[in-house]
């Protein structure tokens, strides 16, 4: 293509080609007090009870300058607080947790320096007030302490849920390595086994003892849900922390207490989501060491073939254990 300032090839403004010119690189922010606008260096400076006035160089100054606002500015490795580090902050002084960075450090500076703006509440944690009495002097001390939320009770769509966007969670940053996509089908398969052993089997609510069918109904929700959304995973076969066999075991437990409650439909219904359950994580080898097929037959089963001590008829409904139902009705 000819150009505007004479020859062929691209257009030129001012001596460089604007197909090949290379955007500048940003500078790097030195510190984290960069990324923030003039407002909030502002608002930490009053937080702090330094000088406010000036430009936004001032501002940053003052706060590198001092040593309770400093130690948030640095954002080396090792050197400056993280996140978590400073939210570590917020629980010593019963201060919430929630929000960003900045919310965070502001918080704590205004309880530091019992600087909340008037007609502002700083944002304390719930409390419980704890009693104790000092060893030296005998007195009564009052603590106060974070107080223990309750654990939100379960339900099949909650659980549902829950496995369902941990499952899509592949598409973030951190399961886009070679390694971190390798994480992410055991994290999923880590939920699961963690949902059906600690929340139900091992469960403190006993659900099991008190209402084994809900018990099945939260396991079939968190099992279907793996199921329906098996395929959204990237690297299926992994399986580094022995999740399956978790799922294996607690699933059998579940079952054997919920199957004398259980209907005829219900029980083939129980068996044909752990059917398809199977057939999803076959092919990747995962079901090879569980006995997840044996869980099928004995929900499909009598109660009184369960309890035999393993004899000849026993032992031929366990040849073809492993078949689909359909193809074991058809050798038989």
């Amino acid at each position: 293509m000819f150009s505007l300032y004479g020859g062929y090839g691209g257009f030129t403004f001012g001596g460089r080609n604007w197909r090949t010119a290379k955007k500048p690189k940003k500078k790097k922010k030195e510190h984290w007090f960069e990324r923030l606008t003039v407002d909030q260096n502002k608002q930490l400076c009053k937080a702090a009870k330094l000088r406010y006035g000036g430009n936004k160089k001032d501002l940053m100054d003052r706060l590198l300058d001092e040593p309770q606002t400093s130690i948030y500015g640095a954002e080396e490795k090792y050197v400056g607080l993280n996140v978590e580090q400073i939210k570590a902050k917020c629980r010593e002084r019963n201060l919430q947790v929630s929000g960003n960075k900045f919310d965070l450090v502001l918080r704590i500076l205004h309880c530091d320096n019992d600087s909340t703006p008037s007609g502002a509440t700083l944002k304390r944690a719930v409390t419980d007030v704890v009693k104790t009495t000092d060893a030296a002097t005998g007195e009564v001390v009052e603590k106060h302490v974070p107080k223990k939320r309750k654990k939100a009770a379960l339900s099949a769509s909650r659980v549902y849920t829950r496995v369902q966007k941990k499952i899509e969670a592949v598409s973030q940053k951190k399961y886009q390595t070679h390694w971190g996509s390798k994480s992410h089908s055991t994290e999923v398969y880590e939920l699961v086994a963690t949902i059906l052993h600690s929340d139900i089997v091992e469960s403190e609510d006993g659900y099991l003892a008190k209402d084994s069918r809900f018990a099945l109904s939260i396991a079939e929700a968190a099992c279907t849900s793996l199921t329906d959304h098996f395929e959204t995973m990237s690297r299926k076969g992994y399986d580094d922390n022995g999740g399956w066999s978790s799922i294996d075991s607690s699933l059998r437990t579940i079952v054997e207490a919920a199957k004398p409650n259980l209907s005829a439909q219900e029980r083939e219904g129980t068996a044909e989501w752990i059917e398809a359950l199977y057939y999803e994580a076959e092919p990747y080898g995962l079901t090879d060491e569980t006995d997840l097929m044996r869980t099928v037959e004995f929900i499909r089963g009598d109660d009184d073939e369960q309890k035999s001590d393993g004899g000849d008829d026993t032992q031929a409904k366990a040849v073809d254990v492993f078949k689909p139902a359909a193809a074991a009705d058809a050798a038989a």
